[in-house]
């Protein structure tokens, strides 16, 4: 049976090390290998560190990376460095070999020559060119090396592109095929999308035309690039940084070359002429204008500020060869699309207006459609592998022919018929078939249309996949539905507490699906419950324009009302006589994880940035968070042991009062939000059913709530500690009056209040200081500037 328990990569340019990071956040090992740096003296030649340069010089570089390519910098030992002249005998200690050196086909060529003469049968080999043909390389490698070779692509950066292409060989042993494809998905989290050899494969060979047909079009319709990234970001669903700020990216010289892999790849490519950039294009390129790289691409920032202090940037003008100031794009549609309440609405108002911008991104559109649906098969069998290439690749929220069903496949053909754009044969085949979508859901299961067969097809889904999406579509399976959560049956016994509302805020109908999910466990309805959801977020905390209204009333028992009842349902959940099981994701603040910390096991995606960052807003963790990291910072001590807490405890102080963030679920659970026996899932899809599993497992071992911790107050002496702590910071310009206020009352709770030194204390009156701090400090002036300034910008103030 292949396991693959270590990893060779071959290549330390960012490409390479971010691979092995990835590896890393996985839990794989490597060894990283490079070229010795050439024009080493003899001395320096000798040395190994030297001759290790360009290895050493790559994994350095991940500790000071942003993004962060690692989930934490602790990882980083799980990287061993060598070079290809002393080392490359170690590929036979691998499961998998990866080469990531330079796209030029000679040098990928030369380091497989040197891999074979060490090569382990039954090693898996692979390539992580972007276009190079697979075949090409693998030209003249031994025949055991050649069936299990195969091409496979990470897109850049590897931790955050979900898209991993996989391009094997007619002679690629199927076997070795469908375990890379497992592997990829269950282990490194990422999206599996099967390509065929041709230039660029699948994505890059999609947006490879997006990009030349906008080049080409834009100066004859008179748009500029700040008007093309306006129509074509987030408001159809696409990445923020849209066309030109993603060429900017990437670099004008790497897309030159793309560009050129189809134009001498691609001969019989119906738009071949349009792979051969403008001039202007070509111009910028020789003038060195690359982007972010050179300083300079479709953008440049100027050391000039405008009025609010910002650099003021500048836009490419390919007519006039320069740059000029930005003019902020004023389209009807872009205008209009500000009121719109789903990513469907959005798309219907971007297309379907009447002004320039949306008669132009609809032609867009309408070729891309063409594109896209005439390579089927030449580059991928179906339009589910172009659609998620495209999502998983680019981060777009929807993929082409997803986006043709939203907006109405008569429509979309009615148009493009009066464009003069013909449709590709997958839109023929579906027209004369008499059915009006690519996709289509019956019975909880999603179907395509199959241009081979003409035919729905079951979308393929991974059995580890588990989506609430599709266990809503059986009313049976939803027990409880309110406006911003519900209680939705999983099967197995196990109910899941799903919220559904904007960011997730916290409020009362999230406080009563929680409370009932816990009813129906206690009544023994559910064997055990799952808190989760698959929104954007898991939660950005309390509702905030809730606290901040009734403290503007002075309402305060109504503002210790919404507080008691979170601590109430956490305390509920904690001490449940059945397991509940937290998944927090992507963003997870405040509230969201004082849930998951009152849970008996938190599964957490791989990508979740959570912290309790209350004093952002002028108060303290009062939902059983500033509690919750006292008993985790009183769990270091062993029982029976007599030893200074403080060293526990000022991390602590210091995660709240600084509102410490951690920026993947491993670096939650280091930070201690969240305990080392907890979980972290690379992949996102796999979380739910991941956590589903964890509960089942509790209840199959037998569970039996958690006892009560031992606490005791920490008394006057840590108190003070921590006030000349946050004084220091003060008179260092790092704190203000009022964060020094919070701090104190945070101070208190953790150290017990007025309590002396060692006297036992219950949960609840930890609770008890929360609430009172929370609410005294709600009614302070600059608290409530606080919570108006988040509401209003989304950014804390400090006051």
């Amino acid at each position: 049976m292949r396991d693959i328990k270590k990893v060779a990569v071959l290549g330390s340019g960012v490409m390479g090390a971010t691979i092995a990071a990835h590896l890393a956040n996985c839990g794989i090992p490597s060894i990283m290998l490079d070229i010795v740096p050439p024009n080493l003296s003899e001395e320096e030649r000798k040395d190994p560190k030297k001759r290790n340069g360009f290895a050493e010089k790559g994994k350095a570089g991940l500790l000071k990376s942003k993004p962060a390519a690692l989930y934490s910098n602790s990882l980083i030992d799980m990287i061993e460095i060598g070079n290809f002249e002393d080392h490359m005998h170690r590929v036979a200690e691998c499961d998998w070999i990866i080469e990531v050196v330079l796209e030029k086909l000679d040098v990928k060529k030369d380091v497989f020559a040197q891999v074979a003469k060490h090569y382990r049968p039954g090693t898996i080999v692979s390539t992580n060119t972007s276009g190079i043909p697979v075949g090409k390389i693998a030209e003249g490698m031994p025949e055991e090396m050649r069936r299990n070779f195969l091409g496979t692509h990470f897109f850049n950066p590897p931790r955050y592109l979900k898209l991993l292409e996989l391009i094997p060989l007619p002679e690629t042993d199927p076997e070795v095929v469908k375990f890379m494809a497992e592997f990829g998905e269950n282990v490194l989290g990422k999206g599996i999308v099967f390509a065929k050899d041709t230039p660029n494969f699948v994505a890059n060979r999609i947006i490879t035309f997006a990009m030349a047909y906008i080049m080409h079009t834009m100066v004859e319709e008179d748009l500029s690039v700040e008007e093309i990234d306006a129509l074509t970001g987030t408001n159809i669903g696409h990445a923020s940084s849209a066309t030109f700020r993603t060429a900017d990216l990437v670099g004008l010289d790497t897309l030159q070359k793309v560009l050129g892999n189809v134009y001498n790849g691609c001969p019989n490519d119906e738009r071949r002429d349009l792979m051969k950039g403008p001039d202007w294009f070509d111009a910028m390129v020789a003038k060195g204008l690359l982007g972010d790289k050179s300083g300079s691409g479709f953008y440049k920032k100027t050391d000039q500020k405008d009025e609010k202090g910002k650099k003021i940037v500048l836009g490419y003008d390919p007519v006039a060869g320069d740059y000029c100031p930005l003019v902020k794009p004023r389209f009807e549609c872009t205008g209009a699309v500000r009121n719109a309440e789903s990513l469907a609405d959005k798309l219907r108002i971007m297309h379907f207006s009447e002004d320039k911008g949306s008669k132009y991104l609809f032609k867009f559109f309408a070729n891309m459609l063409q594109y896209a649906g005439n390579r089927i098969p030449e580059i991928a069998d179906d339009i589910c592998q172009l659609d998620n290439a495209c999502k998983w690749g680019f981060n777009w929220e929807i993929g082409i022919f997803e986006t043709c069903d939203v907006l109405g496949f008569d429509e979309v053909v009615s148009r493009m018929e009066a464009l003069g754009v013909d449709l590709p044969p997958v839109a023929k085949a579906l027209k004369e078939s008499g059915n009006k979508t690519f996709y289509k859901e019956e019975n909880g299961v999603r179907y395509f249309f199959d241009l081979a067969s003409k035919s729905y097809k079951p979308v393929p889904v991974n059995p580890r996949e588990l989506k609430l999406v599709n266990v809503k579509t059986k009313a049976e399976n939803i027990v409880k539905k309110l406006d911003e959560a519900s209680l939705v049956d999983l099967g197995d016994g196990i109910v899941c507490a799903e919220f559904h509302c904007k960011m997730n805020a916290i409020g009362p109908d999230i406080i009563q699906i929680l409370n009932d999910g816990v009813d129906l466990l206690e009544e023994g309805k559910f064997e055990g419950m799952v808190v989760g959801n698959q929104g954007p977020h898991f939660s950005a905390g309390a509702n905030l324009m809730l606290v901040l209204g009734a403290a503007m009333q002075q309402q305060w028992d109504f503002i210790e009302n919404m507080v008691r009842q979170l601590q109430g349902v956490g305390m509920r959940m904690k001490y449940c006589r059945r397991p509940v099981v937290g998944a927090p994701h992507h963003y997870t603040f405040g509230g969201g994880v004082e849930i998951n910390m009152h849970t008996d096991r938190v599964v957490l995606a791989g990508e979740t940035y959570a912290g309790l960052v209350e004093v952002g807003v002028g108060v303290i963790p009062a939902g059983g968070g500033t509690k919750e990291l006292l008993v985790r910072a009183l769990e270091c001590i062993p029982a029976n042991v007599q030893a200074d807490p403080m060293p526990f405890v000022r991390r602590a102080f210091e995660n709240i009062a600084t509102a410490k963030v951690g920026t993947s679920g491993l670096e939650v659970i280091e930070l201690g939000y969240f305990r080392p026996t907890d979980i972290v899932v690379p992949n996102f899809d796999h979380q739910l059913q991941r956590a589903k599993d964890v509960c089942r497992s509790l209840v199959i071992a037998g569970y039996t709530p958690p006892r009560p911790p031992k606490l005791y107050a920490l008394g006057e002496s840590i108190k003070a500690a921590f006030r000349s702590a946050v004084w220091a910071m003060n008179q260092a310009g790092f704190a203000s009056e009022h964060d020094m206020l919070i701090a104190e009352h945070l101070a208190n709770v953790l150290t017990g209040g007025n309590r002396r030194a060692g006297t036992p204390m219950t949960e609840q009156e930890v609770l008890d200081l929360e609430c009172e701090a929370f609410v005294s400090l709600c009614g302070t002036e600059k608290t409530q500037q606080r919570i108006q300034h988040m509401l209003a910008t989304g950014k804390p103030l400090r006051n």
